[in-house]
């Protein structure tokens, strides 16, 4: 190994992984246990019940819902952040005047944030799609902020100089300086908007998957809600694994070392 080479992160250990959810449904199992089924289902109940839901009419149209809230409250609110933090970040004068609402989104608490959209909204997808964008633009917005700001000031001039377009800076420049915090917080954003998704539909919705849960803790169901609860972090592993880590891979395919 030459003395002036930089160390390579060690591949994540599968194994380990796959021992760290085994203990993880163990300890689910004897707290179930220790419980008892009215306060908590195991891991089997569970299984079981989430095989019951998919035989459920209810079942697809509260889950078709929630997806399509997450996908558009997501989407809609890294993509203003991204907007924003991209414009803020040539601009110091914009940057100072979103400073405040920036700070503003990140200090209230979710819930108050809820009662207030429905107050506005009333019951329903906009509430939820409301709250979502709302709370997700600023992770992604001080991210890019963030990111542009520690962008190579000369490749900024080498893009004026080559007279490159707007497309040809994001594609070439920026998107490429801002793959390690573009990523970081896609991720962050995509786990919070599930997150914050279910939340609002157990306080405000008529339909999805926070819906089901409360009609679930409201009946003492305790195996159908903890089911709701593994499907909740299925979605969020299939969403990681099948659609955030192949962006990664793409934005950082740059940085990977050439055997050339």
């Amino acid at each position: 190994m030459k003395a002036d080479a930089l160390p390579v992160a060690a591949p994540t250990a599968w194994r380990w992984s796959a021992l760290g959810v085994v203990l993880i449904f163990l300890a689910w199992e004897i707290a179930a246990r220790i419980m008892g089924p009215m306060l908590m289902a195991t891991p089997w109940q569970a299984l079981r019940a989430v095989a019951d839901l998919s035989r459920d009419p209810d079942f697809w149209v509260n889950s078709r819902a929630s997806l399509l809230r997450i996908a558009i409250g997501v989407g809609t609110g890294c993509l203003i952040g991204f907007v924003l933090g991209v414009l803020a970040g040539h601009d110091a004068r914009l940057r100072g005047l979103l400073e405040p609402l920036r700070w503003l989104l990140m200090a209230i608490p979710p819930v108050v944030v809820v009662v207030l959209a429905m107050l506005w909204f009333g019951l329903g997808s906009g509430m939820v799609v409301f709250i979502t964008i709302l709370m997700m633009a600023p992770g992604m917005y001080v991210n890019t902020v963030k990111g542009m700001r520690m962008i190579d000031r000369n490749l900024l001039e080498m893009s004026q100089v080559y007279r490159f377009g707007a497309w040809m800076r994001l594609r070439h420049i920026y998107l490429p300086a801002l793959a390690a915090p573009l990523t970081a917080a896609l991720l962050i954003a995509t786990c919070g908007g599930v997150r914050l998704v279910v939340m609002a539909e157990v306080l405000g919705a008529e339909s999805g998957v926070g819906y089901a849960l409360a009609n679930a803790r409201s009946t003492f169901d305790s195996g159908r809600l903890y089911a709701w609860v593994l499907l909740i972090l299925a979605l969020v592993g299939l969403l990681e694994f099948l659609l955030l880590q192949p962006i990664q891979r793409r934005l950082t395919r740059w940085q990977e070392p050439s055997h050339a």
